[in-house]
């Protein structure tokens, strides 16, 4: 899924300029919780350490690069 979404996006531009599309992907495994949080305005939200620890690996990477945990990778 992660380099379907890469191929995709190399042809994704916005705004007026057409400025190009970054993606920057991290992929760890684990436990979450999902859920929809609030009454007035409900959003679906995503929380727990795997979640976090996904965003960890996604900062490390680069624009257009997939990141990968050590856990997830073994």
């Amino acid at each position: 899924m992660a380099l379907e979404m890469t191929k995709i996006v190399e042809n994704v531009t916005y705004g007026p300029e057409q400025n190009p599309v970054k993606i920057k992907i991290g992929i760890h495994n684990g436990k979450a919780i999902a859920g929809i949080i609030g009454n007035h305005k409900p959003q679906f939200s995503l929380i727990g350490d795997t979640v976090n620890t996904t965003a960890r690996v996604c900062t490390t990477g680069e624009d257009g690069n997939i990141a990968i945990s050590e856990s997830a990778y073994e």
